[in-house]
């Protein structure tokens, strides 16, 4: 079951959106009722174009020590221009809002190209995404493999980052499904806008959080009653937490650095669902008078882990983590309604996953896929990216692997 928000909360919410309506400039320019429609681009503007020579410095620089011959990328790099763009989706509520991404395209822009989407990890600065490409190392290497080679490249920022400035509902798989296939619809009408064609062929990938966010996007678009802008042809989630309470308990034996993100979860979906908890019934001192301070979208992973405790024991109240184990706690039912791999895939699915994962283990990749198999998926692997390669480390084998498999479509 979910717990939903209070009454009191809600009220304050009309509220706020009341006065919103009220302000012809300023604090609420997340939401809008000029008559927009989900999907709907709002505005583009070109953010940065990089040569030929710059993708395949970029190539060399950053993909070359995979294991992986890139050679050839290397030497048919074209150049790339990336538009940073506002669009409407709705938040968790229903309510339309502008959220912002960037599209990637090859330049000069002369031919029918697939589309790829990327879905970022987890990032606790809301900064630090792919609309502002200079903070965001994925974004970076993205667009070089993918743009920089004959891809459309579309990188959402997610719902309460980037340009949008609502709280961001980490690992909260419905608005990771609408706010990405959003997303889409607003990369096909940039293309006709500037007169780029595409191929209809979609190509879907994520890390981590994105793998999540990837998995929720390929069961939505599998889904979907309306007709979608590209056709889905392949899907590679990249160590995704997609059985969300099994993640939750790895965090707890791992090494030290999950604290922020147990702190990440725990106010999202506190805020999502609306849990009744105070600070001091979830967090231990000093962390519940500071906690809101030091996961406020301004810090970076690295600054967080500094300012929280090495483990999720030092910094979670026991009463609230023996609920939890117990399944007593509405925490662990908002964790079972965001697992996503429930459902039988039927797009060409590839697991990628780093047997070295300390964060996300590999063996959980092996569980979801076989979890999916019994449910009548058919064209699933899991896929070892190589030993070595750290969670976080896992993007730069597996994009370049995508993207050789996307090219055999």
């Amino acid at each position: 079951m979910s717990v939903r928000r209070s009454g009191k909360f809600m009220a304050s919410l009309v509220l706020a959106m009341a006065l919103c309506l009220l302000l012809i400039s300023g604090g609420c320019s997340d939401s809008s009722n000029d008559g927009g429609s989900a999907g709907k681009l709002v505005n583009s503007e070109l953010s940065k174009e990089y040569t030929a020579q710059e993708v395949a410095d970029a190539i060399k620089d950053g993909f070359s020590n995979t294991g992986i011959d890139v050679s050839e990328m290397i030497a048919t790099s074209n150049a790339v221009k990336a538009y940073a763009i506002k669009y409407y989706t709705t938040d968790i509520d229903g309510e339309l809002i502008i959220v912002s991404g960037l599209v990637a395209f090859p330049s000069p822009a002369a031919g029918e190209y697939p589309v790829v989407q990327y879905h970022h990890g987890t990032q606790f600065n809301n900064q630090d995404v792919p609309s502002n490409p200079d903070r965001s190392k994925e974004a970076i290497g993205c667009m070089a493999v993918f743009a920089g080679h004959g891809y459309i490249t579309s990188l959402p920022d997610y719902i309460g980052q980037g340009k949008s400035k609502v709280k961001h509902p980490y690992l909260h798989i419905e608005s990771e499904a609408t706010s990405g296939a959003d997303m889409l619809k607003a990369v096909k009408e940039l293309c006709g806008e500037l007169a780029v064609k595409n191929n209809s062929k979609l190509f879907i990938l994520g890390l981590s959080q994105g793998g999540q966010a990837t998995m929720a996007v390929q069961k939505y678009l599998e889904t979907a009653d309306s007709e979608q802008p590209f056709n889905l042809t392949a899907s590679t989630p990249v160590a995704g937490p997609y059985d969300l309470p099994k993640a939750w308990n790895s965090w707890f034996t791992n090494p030290p650095g999950c604290s922020p993100l147990a702190a990440h979860l725990t106010l999202a979906y506190r805020y999502i669902y609306g849990f009744t908890d105070t600070l001091s019934e979830l967090f231990l001192p000093p962390y519940d008078s500071q906690i809101l301070s030091i996961d406020d979208g301004t810090h970076n992973g690295e600054e967080m882990y500094v300012m929280l405790p090495d483990t999720m024991k030092g910094l979670l109240q026991s009463d609230f983590i023996n609920e939890v184990s117990a399944k007593t706690h509405p925490f662990y039912d908002a964790m079972e309604d965001n697992i996503i791999d429930n459902f039988a895939p039927i797009t060409p699915t590839r697991l990628y996953h780093g047997k070295d994962d300390e964060l996300v283990p590999y063996s959980y990749s092996v569980d979801s896929c076989n979890k999916m198999k019994a449910m009548g998926a058919v064209d699933i692997e899991v896929v070892d990216v190589g030993s070595g390669y750290s969670h976080v480390g896992s993007f730069v084998p597996s994009i370049v692997r995508a993207k050789f498999w996307f090219d055999t479509f």
